[in-house]
């Protein structure tokens, strides 16, 4: 019996040994909010459709990807920010000013408020383009 446990204990931590996913070069991956340089949006929306948001932003190094969008909503406004993923590999300076299109739903009537994340003022402040857009029927 003890002879059974030991070889199953011995095989247990043979596998578990033998099965590194680790290629020795380990990265630490955060994200990060980049500020919007510039955003081009209808004059109106069509009520029930969806419509493409062009943003423009820049990456400042090539360790930042597009992660995607953080968008919060409360009513009628929505804060747009994009979020990039860093890693923390030799990164090579350099502004690589990128487009990515966000979709949305113009889903009620009135007008829509849009905040994009414009960077941090000289007192640390969150900074926004501010758009305010019709819907029509």
């Amino acid at each position: 019996m003890k002879y059974k446990i030991l070889m199953i204990i011995a095989i247990v931590a043979v596998m578990l040994n033998a099965c590194s996913i680790d290629d020795g070069e380990s990265s630490v991956v955060n994200y990060e909010a980049l500020p919007v340089v510039s955003v081009e949006l209808p004059q109106a929306f069509t009520f029930g459709q969806t419509h493409t948001i062009p943003v423009t932003f820049d990456f400042t190094n090539n360790c930042q990807q597009f992660a995607g969008f953080e968008v919060s909503s409360n009513l009628n406004e929505r804060v747009i920010t994009v979020v990039a993923s860093v890693t923390n590999r030799d990164c090579e300076e350099g502004v690589v000013t990128t487009q990515r299109d966000l979709r949305f739903l113009a889903a009620s009537n009135g007008t829509y408020i849009f905040k994009f994340f414009n960077g941090l003022d000289a007192n640390n402040e969150a900074t926004y383009l501010e758009y305010t857009i019709p819907v029509e029927e």
